[in-house]
């Protein structure tokens, strides 16, 4: 009987140590922290006038929290917690990651500008993990946005007001602005005109954003430079404003033509140039290496889609790229004079200037199939088109140059990637732009 009750009695132990043990495991859990961490850069390069920054993601928390980076074009994902992001010159970008765990949910914020000079610190925002706090519910929100492989934008949008609440509480620098020319008098044969760019140097705390009196580059080569097409005889005094929340400064600068003897030494050449059209529906009457990408994983050609690329986001707030396919066999052997990517006929449908300003224009070689792997950041900015034009023409040096670069390498095709700078305002509607390809056309000028 002894034996029995001494048997119980240590069974009831082991019994009452696993209950605690399980307790632990239970309720060891701990919600995530998150810091962001510059570790490399910024480095600016040359080639596509992008200031790179290496950033990683530094978590605590159990179990270990799982990293989400925003899906944006310009952050390219390069191991576990560690992600390279592209601010063009002139610009910022406010990174948003994310750390989730069972126990909750983390998120960070970094501004980085692109100056390639200053130090940029982190932001760092903790969300609790507790079920009985009103965090709980931001908390959720993220885990259902983070399994649809999308951030919250309206969250980061949060943060950001946060952070800067924060900065503000500085006193701030006024800005100062100075314009330069950059490239001087240039004669365009192809519109008869004399055109410059101007570069504005700024400085000021927070980084100023520039308004131009006109820039007819439509901001393809960023916030801080501007082209000013002269036509003969013209002068014109451009002036340039730097803004940030402790004041404005403003400089200005006049031009005339310059263009006489650039002019003559062409005009004595005498070239003679022709036309080509190339229109991507005759020339891909299948659209097959035309259409969009999901950040979901999954894709719908032009072909598959009524003719149309989409460029925004779903009713699940998932993030759609469009692609543009050209075939340029019949330029082989041509040298490039100059070159028009026309869009006309852009329809806005809902609502996506809630969450976007822009639509990135990029060249981007993507090969000769397209597929989901394709949803990638990257690529040589052409020109940023208002999410609300309706009809928007693209001629720059940009645009020459790598189509020229394309036909020297006997590429096939000259491929185009568009992209909002924005996710999705997750409202459950699919918001964008819808582009029939057949609207959309490459003009190239050449000679033999």
């Amino acid at each position: 009987m002894k034996r029995k009750k001494l048997l119980i009695f240590l069974i009831l132990i082991m019994v009452f140590s696993m209950m605690g043990l399980g307790a632990q495991c239970d309720f060891g859990d701990q919600p995530p922290t998150l810091e962001l961490e510059i570790y490399d850069g910024p480095d600016y390069s040359e080639d596509d006038r992008m200031c790179y920054y290496r950033v990683e993601a530094i978590s605590t928390g159990t179990p270990e929290p799982e990293i989400e980076f925003a899906d944006n074009d310009n952050v390219e994902k390069i191991g576990t917690g560690r992600a390279k992001i592209g601010v063009e010159a002139g610009d910022s970008y406010t990174l948003t990651v994310t750390a989730t765990n069972s126990a909750g949910t983390a998120t960070a914020s970094i501004v980085l500008g692109a100056d390639c000079s200053d130090d940029t610190e982190a932001v760092e925002v903790d969300a609790g993990g507790d079920s009985d706090s009103d965090a709980d519910s931001d908390s959720n929100s993220d885990a259902d946005s983070d399994s649809d492989n999308d951030s919250d934008v309206d969250e980061a949008s949060d943060l950001d007001a946060d952070s800067d609440s924060d900065s503000d509480a500085g006193a701030g620098v006024e800005p100062t602005i100075s314009l330069a020319i950059s490239q001087d008098a240039t004669y365009s044969s192809a519109d008869d005109v004399c055109y410059y760019r101007i570069q504005a140097t700024v400085s000021g705390d927070p980084l100023p954003h520039i308004s131009w009196s006109e820039d007819e580059s439509n901001g393809s080569y960023g916030n801080r430079i501007a082209q000013v097409n002269l036509n003969r005889g013209e002068t014109y005094t451009l002036t340039a404003t730097a803004t940030n929340s402790a004041g404005s400064a403003t400089d200005s600068i006049t031009l005339t033509w310059g263009c006489d003897a650039v002019e003559v030494a062409e005009e004595d050449e005498e070239v003679e140039v022709e036309e080509l059209l190339v229109d991507v529906v005759t020339i891909y009457p299948n659209a097959d290496l035309s259409g969009r990408v999901y950040g979901s994983g999954h894709l719908a050609s032009a072909r598959d889609s009524s003719m149309n690329v989409f460029v925004g986001d779903t009713t699940s707030a998932i993030q759609a790229k469009g692609y543009l396919s050209f075939n340029i066999n019949e330029l082989h052997g041509k040298e490039i004079i100059n070159v028009r990517l026309y869009f006309s006929d852009l329809e806005t449908g809902n609502n996506p200037q809630s969450f976007a300003t822009i639509m990135d224009t990029k060249v981007f070689d993507y090969g000769n199939v397209l597929d989901v792997d394709d949803f990638l950041p990257g690529g040589v900015r052409l020109a940023r088109i208002p999410v609300l034009s309706t009809n928007y023409t693209i001629s720059n040096n940009t645009l020459i140059d790598e189509l020229q670069n394309a036909i020297d390498l006997n590429k096939t095709y000259f491929q185009i990637k568009l992209g909002l700078d924005g996710i999705t305002n997750s409202d459950d509607i699919s918001d964008g732009i819808l582009i029939h390809i057949n609207t959309v056309m490459l003009q190239a000028s050449y000679r033999d």
